[in-house]
């Protein structure tokens, strides 16, 4: 296994629902204006009147998928945020072909691109444009500018040291097009899965059943099943082997 996402189980959800992810073998593809970080894939730019716009990190929205993965099953911060309190689960995945990238982290300020050399440049061009024209028009720059797009680029890609605990590697779908829905489920096949990992709060008793069925009959028996249990040695979840 080379990579692992963390699952939520709403207690008000169907034992179908929690376990949609293992028994669909989907992996799931979100825009980026849902990340918990509100700095996440953000880059503004300097507004005409000095103020901070981050409206063109749409681009991002409009365009790309994210899905967040990480090296690291044995994160107690990360079982609690992601994974209802312990009480969600796991998958194991092996996924070498998928495009990917691990995300950087810094202690960076927000990523904040200066307009100044782009306005002058339009000014000079066009000295009678208004001022929503020349705002229009500086946006359409930003667009086509390789230093701004790489700006764009380096948003989705770094974060604040804060969330080096996370071990992020991100997963990209790219669609010139536009991607209407806030997210899209893609089925990455059977053998891509290798494990789930159970909470050390699962509900046994409401979601084992379905687990053992999508085991035998999606799986073939062929996938491991372990349970998370606290490690005495250090802080952090551990694995032990369970029978269904």
């Amino acid at each position: 296994m080379n990579y692992f996402k963390y699952y939520s189980a709403n207690p008000k959800a169907s034992s179908e629902e929690i376990l949609a992810p293992l028994r669909y073998h989907s992996l799931r593809y979100v825009s980026a204006d849902q990340f918990n970080d509100p700095y996440d894939s953000k880059c503004f730019f300097e507004t005409l009147d000095g103020e901070r716009d981050d409206s063109l990190s749409d681009t991002i929205n409009r365009h790309l998928r994210i899905a967040s993965m990480s090296r690291n099953p044995h994160s107690p911060i990360m079982w609690a945020h992601y994974s209802t309190n312990h009480a969600g689960y796991v998958m194991g995945y092996n996924l070498i072909e998928l495009p990917s990238k691990a995300v950087d982290y810094e202690d960076i300020k927000p990523f904040c691109y200066s307009t100044s050399a782009i306005r002058e440049a339009i000014l000079k061009e066009t000295p009678n444009v208004t001022s929503s024209e020349l705002a229009d028009v500086m946006k359409q720059h930003l667009l086509s500018n390789d230093s701004y797009m790489q700006y764009l680029m380096d948003a989705i890609f770094t974060k604040h040291l804060d969330w080096k605990y996370e071990e992020e590697h991100r997963f990209i779908d790219v669609n010139l097009g536009g991607i209407p829905d806030k997210y899209i489920d893609l089925d990455i096949g059977v053998i891509n899965v290798r494990a789930i990992l159970l909470g050390y709060k699962f509900d046994h008793e409401k979601l084992d059943n379905e687990l053992k069925e999508i085991i035998n009959h999606v799986y073939g028996g062929s996938i491991e099943v372990y349970k998370a249990e606290l490690s005495l040695e250090r802080y952090e979840m551990k694995f032990k082997p369970y029978e269904l």
